[in-house]
């Protein structure tokens, strides 16, 4: 039974679901608290398993189970504990019940667990379709706060027809090779001179985690859904399913496609560079502070993705690191967002915390610091993921794209300072509630965090990259 131990993270986030589900048809007495508190459990299980991380260990078939799909295993459960635990502050403000959504959202955490695990197409593109679906129904818990049907339906339409373009993907990749596995495809790519199969697979298997990552030309549907969400499903859809399409885009690249780079470098620095400037121009222009830090994300997840360019070790390093910085920055941002509330609504618009230093100045400060963290700027840990990723950049000689990054980054930062300008210099129009102690807390660790990789970065960062070693096999 021990031998078994690999896949038991899975089997403790699959768990809490049918028990959630019976403590609220049973249990006379229950808050928002009581469905965290098993989704925290089961997660810390989870997480305790998956440290019992062996190369090689039995697992199940179509699954990996190496240090790659184990950093991002860690990464995913890790971000759900925390995102979870700020959610139950809204919930608990709200005085509603969280069953749904920490439900809703136990089973996305599995199918990410499954999709970043995966090798198996059909399993790889079936956890995709429920992911898809449950986000969906996560979007519907915003019913009593917007006006969300149409966009809940064009969401839903457009990710069932890239659903259905990767489950198409992986039945045309059976028909040829007769195998589900990653590892057939990429051996028969390898002697197939068939350009459309080729184009085929690129477009099934790639387009879909675009999607799910928001990157430009595919983000509208990203943008749209940070905008009509409630404040925890928000927070979730930004963080964890792009870890997970993350995760996939690269192990493909590295495993499938890798006598493809020459095609697919050209393509992802396009949509690379789209996404840079569309993210740092609707910045600057956006007034809804979700959307905001949405569109922020596309011009770091652009910057992200054109790091991973020419797709060798050192890129994919390098990307990453300033993935994991991104994430955690991110994630303090919307920590901070969790405390911008007056008569007990969550604000949602960027005037709304005009002078919020006034009131808030401790909040204001560290929101300043994820900010100049996610531009970049030393000495936060954000200067030491993108100086790594420019570096690689450098050694790749990719110097028109630092020059069009470094323009971008100079658009975006008009959005920035307009965001600070509105926090310390604007006059207050609202009285602030008291955040909840539990705000603070995950924002001094945030902060702590940061200090930790700032003390001893060289280790932190070699560390990390030596568990990217998979995708160079």
């Amino acid at each position: 039974m021990l031998k078994y131990v690999s896949y038991f993270p899975e089997l403790f986030i699959f768990s809490s679901i049918p028990l959630m589900w019976i403590v609220n048809q049973y249990r006379a007495s229950k808050t928002a608290k009581t469905f965290y508190t098993i989704s925290k459990v089961f997660l810390l299980l989870s997480f305790l398993f998956a440290l019992d991380y062996k190369e090689n260990s039995t697992y199940i078939i179509g699954m990996n189970h190496n240090s790659y799909v184990f950093l991002y295993k860690l990464l995913i459960i890790t971000f759900g504990l925390l995102i979870f635990f700020l959610s139950c502050k809204w919930f608990l403000n709200k005085n509603k019940s969280s069953f749904s959504y920490y439900s809703l959202g136990m089973s996305g955490i599995f199918c990410l667990s499954v999709l970043v695990a995966t090798s198996h197409l059909l399993v790889l593109s079936v956890a995709y379709f429920l992911l898809q679906i449950l986000l969906y129904y996560m979007l519907r818990l915003s019913e009593d706060v917007y006006e969300y049907e149409d966009g809940a339906r064009r969401y839903f339409i457009f990710a069932f027809i890239f659903s259905i373009v990767l489950l198409s993907g992986a039945f045309t990749a059976h028909q040829y090779t007769q195998s589900w596995e990653m590892v057939d495809l990429a051996k028969y790519l390898k002697h197939e001179s068939d350009w459309v199969f080729r184009l085929i697979m690129l477009g099934c298997l790639i387009l879909p985690l675009l999607y799910l990552m928001g990157i430009a030309p595919l983000h509208f549907g990203l943008i749209e859904y940070s905008g009509i969400s409630i404040l925890p499903v928000c927070m979730y859809r930004v963080i964890l399913p792009v870890i997970g399409g993350y995760a996939v885009l690269m192990n493909m690249i590295s495993h499938i496609f890798a006598q493809y780079h020459a095609i697919l470098s050209t393509f992802v620095s396009i949509v690379s560079v789209v996404s840079l400037f569309l993210g740092a121009i609707c910045a600057i222009k956006e007034n809804n502070l979700r959307r905001m830090f949405v569109y922020c994300g596309l011009y770091c997840m652009g910057f992200i993705l054109l790091a991973s360019v020419p797709f060798n070790a050192n890129s994919f390093s390098g990307s990453f690191m300033f993935f994991l910085t991104y994430l955690i920055a991110i994630y303090g941002v919307y920590t901070c967002m969790f405390a911008f509330k007056s008569n007990g609504e969550y604000l949602t618009e960027i005037s709304d915390i005009n002078g919020v230093f006034n009131q808030k100045p401790y909040v204001a400060v560290i929101l300043t610091v994820f900010i100049v963290s996610l531009a970049g700027s030393p000495p936060l840990l954000g200067f030491l993921g993108k100086l790594q990723a420019v570096d690689n950049m450098i050694v790749n000689q990719a110097y028109v794209s630092i020059s069009l990054a470094m323009i971008a980054l100079l658009l975006i930062m008009n959005g920035y300072f307009r965001l600070v300008r509105t926090m310390f210099f604007e006059a207050r129009m609202k009285t602030f509630d008291r955040a909840d102690k539990g705000i603070y807390l995950s924002l001094f660790l945030n902060i702590l965090i940061c200090i930790s990789g700032l003390l001893n970065p060289t280790s932190f960062m070699e560390k990390l990259a030596s568990m990217l070693a998979p995708l160079m096999r």
